[in-house]
């Protein structure tokens, strides 16, 4: 009977787990910079030449892995309405000799929506790192996938660790993010990225 009702109670714990987190955690707008799209990385083989583009992926992996830790998410081309920005810098790397992909997710978080805010220092900047093996003739987007799945979780994980995001982030009211979008959209990135 005690373990009975230890099983039970501690079932019931892990059923309300999520619902308390989902109304703790915010609004946030994802964005990665149009220049990500524009130029994908070739990763490194002597016998094949696979050009990537880490954008697409690290967009649609950093949207699942926000709302998987109950985050409410949108994208600059939709709405844009939250109560932060967060703008992901993806990048990839190969190693052919290893057979591992290496992956960096930067990601600047902004809580003010004008435009000239871009220019500005972010609320916030955190990095994660993420590796997979795997090899470039086979499943290629599959392993990069899990390389940024990894990077995510330690983005997310920092994100939720800096002692600015609770008063910054969570108690900020949602506002929209499409200017800062299209400004940030506007900006070089540096040319060591691509």
């Amino acid at each position: 009977m005690k373990r009975l009702l230890t099983y039970l109670s501690g079932a019931l714990c892990l059923a309300l787990t999520p619902v308390t987190q989902a109304g703790a955690q915010p609004s946030l707008v994802i964005q990665v910079p149009e220049s990500f799209y524009q130029h994908p990385v070739r990763l490194l083989n002597p016998y094949l030449v696979y050009w990537h583009n880490r954008a697409e992926i690290a967009e649609s992996v950093g949207l699942n892995s926000f709302q998987a830790q109950h985050y409410t998410t949108s994208s600059c081309q939709a709405e844009a309405q939250g109560q932060a920005l967060v703008v992901i810098e993806p990048n990839m790397f190969y190693n052919p000799q290893t057979g591992v992909f290496y992956s960096e997710i930067t990601a600047r978080v902004y809580n003010t929506p004008a435009a000239d805010s871009a220019l500005g220092k972010p609320l916030m900047t955190v990095k994660g790192e993420g590796q997979s093996r795997g090899w470039l003739t086979y499943n290629v987007e599959n392993f990069a996938r899990q390389s940024y799945q990894q990077a995510f979780e330690q983005v997310i994980q920092k994100i939720q660790q800096n002692p600015a995001y609770e008063p910054s982030v969570v108690a900020a009211p949602v506002q929209t993010y499409q200017a800062l979008c299209n400004s940030i959209d506007t900006l070089s990135q540096p040319k060591a990225l691509f």
